[in-house]
């Protein structure tokens, strides 16, 4: 199965938008994270309560993140936060439909 977000993260820049896609295979969990012009690689679990946990790398253009990211899903939303060595992103997003992914490959 797979899912993508439209997620919105609070960093110390200010707020990001990307979209986050996630394939479940049991409960491992591969994607990305399309967030500043950059493709992030994602790998992670989905914990027996539901909750994933993922590790992955930001990019910008001065430097590359490790994160360490922990989400809720509850009813097509998402909210958590990533850890990294140097700061704590907040996260906020919203499942991005079937319908509307089909229209936007339109």
């Amino acid at each position: 199965m797979t899912e993508q977000y439209q997620v919105t993260i609070q960093s110390q820049m200010g707020p990001r938008e990307g979209v986050l896609t996630l394939r479940y295979q049991g409960s491992y969990i591969t994607g990305s994270l399309d967030l500043v012009g950059y493709v992030n690689t994602i790998q992670g679990v989905q914990a027996a309560d539901g909750t994933l946990h993922l590790f992955h790398p930001i990019q910008t253009a001065v430097s590359t993140i490790p994160c360490e990211t922990v989400l809720n899903l509850r009813a097509g939303n998402l909210q958590g936060a990533s850890t990294s060595k140097s700061a704590r992103m907040r996260w906020e997003g919203t499942l991005i439909h079937p319908e509307s992914q089909e229209e936007s490959e339109l």
